[in-house]
């Protein structure tokens, strides 16, 4: 998978292939630097010591070392073994120091690119200007002056684009015997430098051909194609910053070490640290507090407009911005494995992955470069035969004519802006929905998301906040010390939001019945044990068969979720919880159906309580199943999925969730401090600023859409216009090949406009 906005590329490869052999070869086949990166953590050093590379990899905990430079080294370690600030104590004799901090290396190695390339546009066009004032222009130089000076700055011209154009071209022919894109460019420069050259020597011999050298078409080709190839730079570096979640990175943070207070760079955090956050200061990296109480703004990770009170126990996530109050942190993860680096990295691999639309773009321009050889080959004999049969022209002038034809057809010819039409938008669209706390975990969901015609919901954790209170209790047994230590011992251990609420409900003084053994989830149901050879289970009433009972019938008819305790099928305690609506539940599910789309509730819980709450945020009786077990989850969402131009959603936030997540065209998780990680496992999409993340996808996936379908019929359009024009169909309006260079330019600039024109709308969650 290549991301070519983001410049880097994935693939898999056979374990039983030598891996060095691999990076020979695409370092050979590319000219990058290509290093190994390692699961641990990685920190860039200075030193002017020779001897540093050798010294640091002896250390307890380095893994690998690497010399990116004469100056710079690259030191992998594992950060459980050695710290950083460790390390650095280590190598102090070694005249070690950090290198300057670069949150996104993506954006710092685009960066490097675009300098380069700035470098060598305006170097083309200093040699270029005098070329064109020479021919273009009323001067009292002789001919043979103007040829001479020509051809040597027309030399340094075509010498600039060794490296840019040649070089890939010619290294994708000889080495895996494939045309790349960049060989239009070089047939037309060529030719056109050939050509001229020819006429030069004829020029200095006394015999002039009819059409003489033109040095200014090459010059000018490659150096607007050079500036075409440098605003597309720029975009995409744009681009990329525009959205970058790594951005949020905190370069430096307050270590709290033996009662003292001093500012280090963040890199040189390692575990057991403490640190500080100041008053309206950015989290460093993720911790738990252990003192203070402040309100933490962290809309820039989740898009939660609100600030959100924390006070000690709480997790601070980084990248956020702490409020009024100082907090005093402990250490979670370091900065190169946090929050920000999990968000980014979801982010870059739904940016890289590839929807339909892409891959009938990457056909069409499997096809492009053939296509335009052949029409320029075409192009060529046919103008050579017009010249010599319907203009009575020599041999020499109408091929010579033909020459500027195709050129301008070859270097015309731009496939550019069918690249970018859907890596740019998808970089800008998966970047708003990260901003907006949406991670999209695949670019095909990016694209199916605006076609959603139903959206599926679960009850608990989701439309409810994920956590229970318990209301009612009710005994059927004269011993409730007894009932409740069963019931102990039954839920637990259990991470189900009912489990967790009446555990905590029993609180520490109620210890589990020792008797109870071989204690079993049954998903759906409830949980199984067994004690003294009898069976002891605590689920819902339909499943411990006491639904009948007067107290279970009151609770049920008041719309509360209910845990019976049964021993031997003999009720002995009863549970009546109730749980709160999430701010947002009724807002998104009315925000929904106002766009047209059909909203369902499914869940586990008994009828009137699922009912109660579809009722309160406006859900059709009809499109609510209620007492459903994980697998009939999943069937609910198939047998939608079955009905013809049906797209489903299903969100869920349990373990129990997971196969309707997986099954649902769309598998959204509302994640959480109480969500599983099988559900995220099998989700498409991560809601980390709450239910108002769907309709924003739903908002961003169609923007995407719209500006993706302009650049593919904007990039056809000009493509067929371009070509026509500079073949000379229309005969008295062409393209001169010198100006058919600006086509690269005139190409991707609407494309990238329309993309970065997502970031006008301003899109948020509601």
């Amino acid at each position: 998978r290549v991301n070519y906005l983001q410049g880097h590329a994935d693939f898999t490869m056979d374990s039983a292939l030598d891996l060095e052999t691999i990076l020979a070869k695409t370092r050979e086949a590319t000219g990058f630097l290509i290093t190994m990166m390692s699961g641990n953590e990685s920190i860039t050093v200075l030193t002017s010591n020779s001897q540093a590379p050798t010294a640091l990899a002896q250390i307890d905990g380095v893994e690998d070392v690497v010399v990116l430079n004469k100056r710079t080294v690259r030191i992998q370690y594992d950060p459980t073994i050695i710290g950083a600030r460790e390390l650095f104590h280590k190598i102090g004799y070694l005249s070690v120091m950090l290198a300057p901090p670069q949150n996104d290396q993506q954006l710092a190695s685009g960066r490097k690119r675009f300098i380069i390339l700035l470098v060598e546009t305006i170097a083309s066009f200093i040699f270029t200007i005098p070329v064109l004032v020479l021919a273009w222009g009323e001067t009292h130089v002789a001919e043979d002056t103007k040829a001479i000076i020509s051809l040597v700055l027309g030399s340094f011209v075509q010498l600039l684009a060794v490296p840019v154009f040649y070089k890939p071209a010619l290294k994708s022919l000889i080495l895996y015997r494939q045309f790349e894109l960049d060989m239009l460019v070089v047939v037309a420069i060529t030719a056109a430098f050939i050509y001229s050259v020819v006429a030069f020597g004829y020029l200095i011999s006394g015999t002039p051909l009819e059409t003489g050298a033109f040095f200014e078409t090459s010059t000018l080709l490659i150096s607007l194609v050079m500036l075409g190839r440098l605003v597309a730079s720029y975009a995409r570096i744009r681009a990329v910053a525009s959205v970058s979640v790594r951005s949020l990175q905190a370069s430096t943070a307050i270590l709290v070490e033996n009662g003292v207070d001093r500012e280090i760079d963040s890199r040189l955090l390692q575990f057991g640290d403490i640190f500080k956050v100041t008053p309206h200061g950015r989290v460093p990296t993720d911790g738990t507090i252990i003192s203070g109480t402040s309100e933490v703004d962290e809309s820039m990770v989740t898009g939660e407009s609100l600030p959100v009170p924390k006070g000690p126990g709480a997790f601070l996530v980084a990248g956020t911005t702490n409020g009024p109050a100082t907090l005093v942190v402990r250490l979670a993860r370091l900065p190169g494995k946090n929050t920000i680096t999990d968000i980014a990295k979801l982010v870059e691999d739904a940016s890289s992955s590839k929807p339909r639309v892409q891959e009938i773009a990457d056909r069409v321009a499997s096809k492009f470069l053939s296509t335009v050889l052949t029409i320029a080959t075409v192009v060529f004999i046919t103008w050579t035969i017009i010249g010599i049969k319907v203009r009575n022209q020599t041999g020499g002038e109408s091929v010579a004519t033909a020459i500027t034809y195709a050129v301008a057809v070859l270097a015309v010819s731009c496939p550019c802006g069918l690249g970018l039409a859907v890596p740019m938008v998808l970089v800008i669209a998966n970047g708003i929905a990260a901003r907006g706390g949406v991670i999209v975990k695949s670019a095909a969901c990016t694209e199916r998301s605006r076609k959603t015609t139903d959206v599926v919901f679960d009850k608990t954790g989701t439309l409810t906040e994920p956590d229970f209170d318990v209301v009612t209790e009710e005994f059927f047994d004269g011993d409730t010390t007894n009932a409740r230590a069963i019931t102990k011992a039954l839920v637990g251990d259990s991470e189900h939001p009912v489990s967790v609420a009446i555990t905590k409900h029993l609180g520490p003084d109620i210890l589990p019945f020792p008797l109870v053994t071989d204690v079993k989830s049954i998903p759906g149901a409830g949980i199984k044990g067994s004690m003294s050879g009898l069976v002891v289970r605590a689920g819902n009433a339909e499943w411990t068969r006491s639904e009948t009972l007067p107290e279970v019938r009151k609770m049920l008819d008041d719309g509360m979720s209910i845990l019976m305790v049964t021993q031997d099928s003999t009720p002995i305690a009863g549970y009546g919880l109730r749980t709160r609506l999430r701010f947002d539940a009724a807002t998104t599910v009315r925000k929904l159906r106002d766009d047209g789309i059909n909203v369902h509730l499914v869940s586990g819980d008994q009828n009137n309580a699922v009912q109660a709450i579809a009722a309160a945020v406006g859900i059709d009786r009809a499109n609510v199943a209620s007492q459903r077990k994980p697998e009939e989850k999943q069937a609910y969402v198939a047998t939608l999925m079955a009905q013809p131009g049906k797209v489903v959603m299903f969100c869920g936030d349990g373990t129990n969730d997971a196969v309707a997540v997986a099954q649902a065209d769309i598998g959204v998780q509302l994640s959480s401090t109480l969500s599983s990680e099988v559900t995220r496992s099998a989700a498409d999409v991560i809601l980390l600023s709450g239910l108002g993340g769907i309709p924003f996808l739903i908002e961003v996936s169609r923007a995407a859409f719209v500006r993706t379908t302009f650049n593919f019929v904007w990039s056809a359009i000009y493509n067929v216009f371009a070509i026509l024009l500079a073949a000379g169909a229309f005969v008295r309006i062409r393209i001169a090949p010198a100006y058919a260079g600006a086509g690269e330019l005139v190409s991707i600039l609407p494309v990238i406009i329309a993309a970065l024109t997502m970031l006008l709308l301003n899109l948020r969650p509601s």
